[in-house]
Formats: C-alpha cells, sequence, structure tokens
C-alpha cells in the first residue's frame, strides 16, 4: 500500500488490503473445516448464525433479551439449511436491527495452521457492545457456556472469551482468559491473535490497515483513518497496537511459558525459544504478526508460506543458527515435529494431497532428516523408560537454561522497569519442584513423551554392603550372573519402596509385570512386590495426581498426605523365633511388645506428597528412625496454611503375622502426635510423650525444629517433665504410655497460668504431683501424711508464694495469681483415672501454727547465706553448718506433744537480692522446698528412728 502523499490515504489501496486479509482469512477457515467430520463443520459454520439471533430450538438459547446482532453478517442458505436441520420448526425472518450488540468473532490459536490436530482447542474470542450492562454480559456469557457444552457433545473442546474492544486495550486481563496466567499480558496475547487469529463473522481489526512501516506510532495513524473517515469505525475493531511493552507483561509472558513447560515441555518449548529471540531484540522487539503483515503488504497469497507456526519455528531456528546451538536447535525440530502429528515413516506415495506432510517433509529434508530419523520419532508414543529418561533429561536441561536466560532478563532490566521478584521466586520454586533432583525425590520422568512405558518384565537385585546400607538395582528384562555386571540398571536405592514408587508413577509397571529377585537369599518375595505395589496404587492412584495451583508456590511446601511402608524385608520376631524365645503376653503395644518389652518395628519408609506436587521417599531404620519420621512428619505437616485438613496418613505393614496391628499402631502414633501439635490442639509449644520398648521419648520443638530425646525410666522422664519453663508448654501422653499412672490424666488436665495440686493416697504414703503455670510437672512422695494434714501445708505454702509473687510482679501486671486448684486422683473399677475436686479445710489452722520458712539471697543453697525460721526462731546455716537439719527437727520435735513422726513442711520461701524477681518460677520454689524438707525429714526420721524417709 502507498500513500498519494503525507497527508492522504489512498482509499482503494485501503479496500484492496482488506480483502486480501479477508480472503486469506477464509481460507484457512475452509481448511479448517475441510479436516473435521461433518458435524463438527456444523459448529463452525452455525456460530455466526447463533449469536446474530436468539431462537428457542437452536443451541445455545438462554432467553429472547440476551444480546444478539452480528455485526456485518447477513446468514447464508448453507447456514440456514444447517439450522432447519437442527430444528424444522426454525424459520429465519430478516429483519432490520437498531443496533448490533456482537462486534465479532476470531478463531485463534493453530486452527487452520500445521500444528492444528485432533487435539487443538478452539479458542472463540467473542466480542460484543461494550455499553453491555451486567446483566446483559452474563446471559451472553451463559449463551456461550451453553455452546461449549453442544461443541462438547459433538467432540470439539472449545473455550469462548467473553468481551469487548475497550475492556481489553485497558487490560482486564480476566475477561479474556480461563486460566490466569499472573501479570497482564496484553500486548503479547495480542501479538498471538494478530498472528494467528480468524475472523469468523463481524468487524474486521483495524491493525490491517495499519502499513507495517507505521507500527511504530499505530495510535496516531489508527487516530487518523478514523478522524478522516479513510474507515468506518462501526466496520472495524481496534485492539490497539505494539507500539510498547513492558519488561513486567514480557517478563510476565515467558514466565508462564515456562510454567506451562513443566506439564507439557514440548508444546511448551517453541514460545519460550522464541520469548528468548524476543528478548534479545528488547525492547525493539520484530514481531511474528508484523513479519506476516509486511508478507501480506507485498502480495503474498500463499498460507503455506503466511502458516504461523512455520513461521515461528524459522524464527526459532534463525535465533539458534545465530548462536550456534546445534543441540537446542535439535530439540526446536523435535518439538516442531511433534506439534504436527504428522508420521512421515509412512508411506509418502499415500501423503500426497496432505498439505501438512508436504510442508513438514520438505523442512525435515532441510534438516538432513530421512528415514532413520522418521521412525524413530514417529514411534514415541512407545518409546520405553530408557529414551524417555534421555528425552526428559533434554527437556530439562532446556527449561533449566531458558529459566537462566529469563532471569538474567530480568535482572537486566530490572532498574529500568519494575519487575516483581515474587514472579521470580515462584518460577524457581515451580522448576525446582518439578525438576530438581535429591535423594529419595519421586522424578516424573514422561511430561506427554510417550503413551507406553509398560515393562513385561523386571528384576531387582539386592547387593548387600559391609555399613550394612543394602543397595537395590531395578533392570530391565531379566539378569543373570553373567551379564549383571554388563547391563546398566535403570535406577538403584537404598530404598526398595524408592524404587516401585518410581516404576509405579511413572507407570513402568502394570499388574502384570513380572519381577525376578537375586539373589536367592533376598530377603523380599514376589508377594511383598505384588503387596507394595497394591499399596501404591491405594495410596497413590494414577488418575489423582495432585494439581498445583500458582497459589500453592507462594507458601512453603507442607505435607498434604504421608503412606507408610512399615517392616519392607523385615520380620520383626523372625531372630527371637530363632533362639526359641517366643512372646507370649497379654502386652500387646507393637512399640512396647510382650514381657521382653520389644520394639516389633524394624525399619519405616514414608512416601510424602507435598503441596508443591513433590514426592519424596525417606527411610527409617528403628526406634530413633521412627522418632526422626515423626519429627520430619511435624515440620511439614504443620507447615500448612490454617483452616488446612489433617495430612492424609495410611500405613501398611508387610514381612510378619503382626504387620497389620503393626501399622495400626504407627498409624495412630502419627494422627495423635498431629492432633497434639496442631492449632486444634495444644499447639506448637507443647510436647508429646511416648514408649518405646523401655524407654521413654519426649518429642518437641525447639528454635523452629522439632527435635526429640531419650529417657530410661519414668523416674528420668518425671525429672525432665520437672524442669522449669519459660512459657506454658502442655504435654500430652500417647495412648498406650504410661497406662496404669496417673501422669497422663493430670497432663490432662493442665491449664495455663493455674497452680494444679494431684495427689493420690496409697498404704503408707502419698504421691504429690503439682503443675504450675506453665506445665512443668513436679512430683514428691510423702510418707505419714493424712488428707488434711497435706492440704492445710500445701495451701500454707502456696498462699504465700502466690502472696510474695504478686508483692513483686511489674507495676503494670496487677492482675492477682489465679488461686491454686486441688484435686484427689482414684481409679474406678475399669481401671481410669478421676479426679475429685479437693477444698483445704478453713478456720481450722490455730494460733501456734508452725511457720517454717527459708531465708536466703539465692536458690542455690551452696551459693549464698540461708537460714531456716522457726515460730520466729532464726537457724543460721552459718551458726550450725551441717547440723542445721538435725537442730531444726530437734526443736520442732520438742514442741510436738502426742503422735511425733508425722511429716515436716517448709511453709514458705522468701528470697532476697538479685533472685528476688524468681519466687515467680513456682516449680524452682517447689524443688527448693523438696530439697530441704527431704533433708528435715531424714533428720526427723532419725530422731523417731523410722525407716522410710517421711519425704521422698
Amino acid at each position: 500500500m502507498a500513500e498519494k502523499n503525507k497527508e492522504d490515504v489512498d482509499r482503494k489501496a485501503l479496500q484492496k488490503i482488506r480483502r486480501h486479509f479477508q480472503s486469506l482469512h477464509q481460507e484457512r477457515l475452509e481448511r479448517i473445516q475441510k479436516e473435521l467430520p461433518p458435524h463438527q463443520q456444523n459448529f463452525i459454520r452455525l456460530l455466526s448464525l447463533l449469536f446474530h439471533i436468539n431462537h428457542p430450538m437452536l443451541p445455545g438459547y438462554v432467553n429472547s433479551t440476551t444480546p444478539a446482532g452480528l455485526s456485518d453478517f447477513t446468514p447464508s442458505k448453507d447456514q440456514l439449511r444447517i439450522a432447519k436441520s437442527i430444528s424444522r420448526s426454525f424459520s429465519y425472518q430478516q429483519r432490520a436491527l437498531r443496533s448490533y450488540l456482537i462486534h465479532g468473532i476470531y478463531l485463534m490459536g493453530s486452527m487452520g495452521s500445521i500444528a492444528h490436530t485432533d487435539k487443538s482447542d478452539f479458542d472463540i474470542w467473542l466480542i460484543h457492545d461494550p455499553q453491555l450492562d451486567t446483566e446483559q454480559q452474563n446471559a451472553l456469557s451463559t449463551k456461550a457456556n451453553l455452546l461449549e457444552t453442544w461443541a462438547d457433545e459433538l467432540g470439539l473442546e472449545v473455550h469462548f472469551f467473553v468481551m469487548d474492544v475497550e475492556s481489553f486495550r485497558r487490560g482486564d486481563r480476566a475477561t479474556i482468559s480461563h486460566e490466569s496466567s499472573g501479570t497482564t499480558q496484553q500486548r503479547l496475547l495480542l501479538e498471538e491473535f494478530y498472528r494467528t487469529g480468524i475472523l469468523i463473522a463481524g468487524r474486521y481489526p483495524l491493525w490491517w490497515l495499519v502499513p507495517p512501516e507505521h507500527e511504530s506510532n499505530y495510535r496516531d495513524y489508527a487516530n487518523r483513518l478514523i478522524k478522516k473517515r479513510f474507515v468506518n469505525d462501526y466496520d472495524c475493531l481496534d485492539f490497539g497496537g505494539l507500539e510498547k511493552i513492558s519488561v513486567e507483561e514480557f517478563f510476565s509472558a515467558a514466565r508462564w511459558q515456562l510454567f506451562k513447560g513443566v506439564e507439557s515441555p514440548y508444546k511448551a518449548v517453541l514460545k519460550i525459544l522464541l520469548m528468548e529471540a524476543y528478548a534479545r531484540e528488547y525492547p525493539n522487539i520484530q514481531w511474528l504478526c508484523q513479519e506476516a503483515k509486511k508478507a501480506i503488504y507485498s502480495g503474498c497469497k500463499d498460507l503455506t508460506e503466511l502458516d504461523p507456526y512455520v513461521r515461528l519455528y524459522l524464527r526459532v531456528e534463525q535465533y539458534l543458527l545465530e548462536r550456534n546451538e546445534p543441540d537446542r536447535l535439535e530439540l526446536a525440530r523435535r518439538c516442531f515435529y511433534f506439534k504436527t502429528e504428522q508420521l512421515l515413516s509412512r508411506n509418502q506415495d499415500n501423503q500426497k494431497g496432505n498439505w501438512k506432510a508436504e510442508l513438514l517433509l520438505s523442512l525435515a529434508t532441510k534438516w538432513g532428516w530421512g528415514q532413520v530419523e522418521f521412525a524413530s520419532l514417529d514411534s514415541k508414543d512407545n518409546w520405553k523408560v530408557d529414551r524417555v529418561t534421555e528425552e526428559r533429561n533434554r527437556l530439562v536441561q532446556e527449561l533449566s537454561y531458558s529459566h537462566r536466560l529469563l532471569t538474567n532478563f530480568a535482572r537486566e532490566h530490572a532498574q529500568e522497569h519494575r519487575v516483581d521478584p515474587a514472579e521470580l521466586t515462584l518460577l524457581g520454586r515451580k522448576l525446582y519442584a518439578a525438576l530438581e533432583r535429591r535423594p529419595g525425590k519421586i522424578e516424573h520422568l514422561n511430561p506427554g513423551i510417550s503413551n507406553n512405558m509398560l515393562e513385561d518384565q523386571l528384576s531387582l537385585q539386592l547387593v548387600k554392603r559391609q555399613n550394612k546400607n543394602n543397595i537395590w538395582f531395578l533392570y530391565r528384562g531379566e539378569i543373570t550372573e553373567l551379564n549383571q555386571d554388563t547391563i546398566s540398571p535403570l535406577k538403584s536405592s537404598t530404598s526398595l519402596v524408592e524404587l516401585l514408587t518410581w516404576c509405579h508413577i511413572n507407570q513402568i509397571t502394570s499388574r502384570d509385570t513380572q519381577f525376578r529377585l537375586y539373589p536367592d537369599s533376598c530377603p523380599i518375595v514376589s508377594a511383598d512386590i505384588r503387596a507394595l505395589l497394591d499399596a501404591l496404587r491405594t495410596f497413590c492412584p494414577h488418575d489423582q495426581q495432585p494439581q498445583v495451583p500458582l497459589t500453592a508456590l507462594a507458601n512453603v511446601p507442607y505435607m498434604v498426605s504421608c503412606s507408610l511402608f512399615v517392616n519392607v524385608g523385615q520380620d520383626p520376631l523372625a531372630h527371637l523365633v530363632k533362639q526359641g524365645k517366643l512372646l507370649t503376653s497379654s502386652r500387646c503395644n507393637p512399640l512396647s511388645f510382650g514381657a521382653m518389652h520389644v520394639s516389633l518395628l524394624c525399619n519405616l519408609e514414608q512416601l510424602i506428597t507435598t503441596s508443591w506436587g513433590e514426592l519424596l521417599v525417606i527411610k527409617h531404620n528403628g526406634k530413633a528412625g521412627l522418632l526422626e519420621s515423626i519429627c520430619q512428619y511435624l515440620e511439614l505437616a504443620l507447615q500448612a496454611p490454617p483452616g488446612m485438613p489433617l495430612p492424609i496418613v495410611n500405613a501398611r505393614g508387610f514381612s510378619s503375622n503382626n504387620a497389620n496391628s503393626i501399622a495400626q499402631r504407627i498409624e495412630q502414633v502419627y494422627r495423635d502426635v498431629y492432633r497434639n501439635f496442631s492449632q486444634s490442639g495444644n499447639g506448637l509449644d507443647s510436647r508429646y510423650t511416648l514408649q518405646i520398648e523401655d524407654n521413654y521419648y519426649l518429642i518437641q520443638r525447639n528454635e523452629e525444629k522439632f527435635t526429640w530425646f531419650e529417657m530410661d525410666s519414668i523416674q528420668a522422664l518425671l525429672e525432665e517433665l520437672g524442669q522449669p519453663l519459660t512459657r506454658y508448654r502442655p504435654t500430652a501422653v500417647d495412648s498406650q504410655t504410661l497406662i496404669n499412672n496417673p501422669i497422663p490424666a493430670i497432663l490432662q488436665h493442665n491449664q495455663p497460668e493455674r497452680i494444679q495440686l494431684f495427689f493420690y493416697p496409697a498404704k503408707g504414703y502419698t504421691n504429690l504431683y503439682i503443675l504450675d503455670e506453665q506445665g512443668a510437672l513436679f512430683s514428691q512422695r510423702i510418707y505419714g501424711a493424712d488428707e488434711q494434714h497435706l492440704l492445710v501445708q500445701q495451701q500454707r505454702f502456696f498462699e504465700q508464694h502466690l502472696n510474695r509473687r504478686d508483692l513483686l510482679s511489674a507495676i503494670g501486671d496487677l492482675h492477682p495469681s489465679e488461686p491454686v486448684k486441688y484435686y484427689r486422683l482414684s481409679k474406678n473399677s475399669d481401671g481410669q483415672w478421676l479426679l475429685t475436686d479437693r477444698h483445704p479445710p478453713i478456720g481450722e489452722i490455730p494460733f501456734n501454727y508452725l511457720e517454717l520458712r527459708l531465708l536466703s539471697d539465692n536458690t542455690d543453697l551452696t551459693k549464698g547465706h540461708y537460714s531456716l525460721v522457726c515460730r520466729n526462731k532464726e537457724f543460721s546455716a552459718l551458726e550450725y553448718g551441717d547440723e542445721l537439719y538435725t537442730a531444726v527437727a530437734e526443736q520442732v520435735q520438742s514442741w510436738r506433744t502426742g503422735d511425733k513422726s508425722y511429716p515436716l513442711y517448709l511453709t514458705g520461701v522468701e528470697l532476697s537480692g538479685a533472685t528476688a524477681n524468681l519466687s515467680n518460677r513456682t516449680i524452682e520454689m517447689l524443688h527448693l522446698k523438696k530439697r530441704l524438707e527431704t533433708q528435715l525429714n531424714q533428720a526427723l526420721t532419725k530422731l523417731n528412728n523410722h525407716s522410710p524417709s517421711l519425704s521422698a
């Protein structure tokens, strides 16, 4: 097209170029229809009429007021015939419409190009009048949805994008996409539209009439065409130009292609490479649509030469040749070949008349490809694991390389433009989760490469190492002693579950796959393999692979499910049976089983699914392994955002008669531990106690990490639970731990900011337990005390302790301490522990009641001066030395009448100096009190010649 002069435009040239574009679009539309069966052709042919009118007997009808009327459209006889074939009662009455609310219908994407296949979907832009109100837009969207359903019934996948030109130019991304791609990509989407879009009916794009040399000032030129009436704005649609594109938009588009490339690399690699080629030219990009426009303006009428996907490939080829990257170019050619779905290895005489095959063959011949390459590529659907692995690695390498180039591009322009670092992070996480290799992670080998990787026969070989870290090797087919050193394994691992999960996830095995196991002494048999694969089919069905939305990558990964495989290849009782030590006992806890209290857990393998879509297999051995696995489970499971459901936990046992009960026990522990540490339970600051064999284990979270440590007796456990805490930390006890002990019932009754006292009278003594405000547990055995005397003495101590603490509290903290609660422990007929409220007697303390107080300037009595004050008589450690406790006991004994053997209690502790502020630590005061009382009562016992100490 040429201008008459700088101020004028050739109207005839405008009409000519418009007719040229329309002719090319009509040819592409005819190509599409020829490739469709007749019933699907009817959908394309009838589409314009369906949006021009509302007829109750035609597909997509909503109501008579749904926006209708298509600009510049009159139905053809063929369209009316098709409508009549659908509904015999249909009749078309031509009417002059006051307004046309549908401005255009466009088909975009691969349709009509060499990349169009039977699997291609139809993306249709439905452009409506910008003045439609919300109700009208909703009705039009409903009609589009109904037509999508009709298309699905015809075997077509159709997506309508309902929008108006004004909203598009504003960048209202939500109105034009059913698949979010992050930051708006208006101009890149527009470039694809101009390059691939086909006008079905309605107004044509004004872009057609803007000459290539005026692309850089598109807006000014387009306004001049309309202002000077060279075109009528009722005849065209102005989607805008491609003069400017921001780094943010460009980066977002490239990033989105990389995201899609993880699941469908063949579809995305060419577009990613195109993004690279564009990035090299940024900001003066030579768009493919502009290149095609130049050809059209030069008179090109050859659809093959103008094919948008051929032009895309040729631009990528040029880019990679200039960079001298032959391996990447070879991959791009494979991607292009697979995209066309042409099979050139077939008899080429039968391909005559197939324009796609002829075009592809001409390109492949230039590449130097022949029947060998065609046969290899055409068998892709049946590539086996070794060939798929090779191709997958090449695709991963390409995506990772493109990611680095894209990241460098973003950083290069970050100072000039705002590139959201969060998008870089999301992309990095997506690629890390999908592509990064690390021990125990299950790789998905087959992102749309092969349709059949099944193997009829596989071999597993167990090789024992001196360090007892045995290794499993997986081979295709059958191996022998003669060839096992010459054949490379498909995969190796210390975990059999990892190998089988890898086979299962990548669909290398089926129920018909035969396994050969080596050596003959292998602890695993074929039945075990079948049982493991059955469990995997239950835990990880192929049709329920997790879909990972982008929003999930914005958070740290957390556990979605955890499958546990218990005792794979190891019978926990085998060595005892050999020794003739059969375990017969009513004690059925698998973690402390039988009279010998043995753990029946030999090994444990976790199969973890994360919110990032990762599959991880982690192997653990023995009781330490169980505790490590629980901590790992908690780390991942409790990372979940609030409101997420409990992670799915399933356990399956193997290799013994006790397999099911062992698995159920492990599963129960996992669930109980999670509930304890979850927000709906005791929370992250809590602790959990578990017994394995004769030892006790405490699980807790320290410094943002879950840890565990061991205690070899109940006494050691009590000492640990009695350590001072700086904040409230409740402790839960496993349901099969300390069954006959009152500690679980006591800890279950824990409350923050309140001291609680529990006592259990037994023959000759009383067991005393006290929970302080932070959840620390104090325990003491007291001999010879009745309930009333015990409660009075404890009440006196706590009154003095709480009063003093309140007096010394910070000025801003004037809230008085909660009163102490007292409970008596007892057992019912079912062996359950019961708690009964008790209240110390009021008003029964005599005037001359014995007060025994400690005065000290330090809680550590070995480091400072201290005295015991009894009825205002002071006994100083400086004066009495080692005889201090005997002197106090003798004095108390002299004041007593009647029974002089009942225990002696400390009724108060008064600290001075720098340690005064420590008086609010109840558990420390109780331990100090206990130490003094033990010394005093031992002295008292000697005086009365009693064998047991009165307090322990």
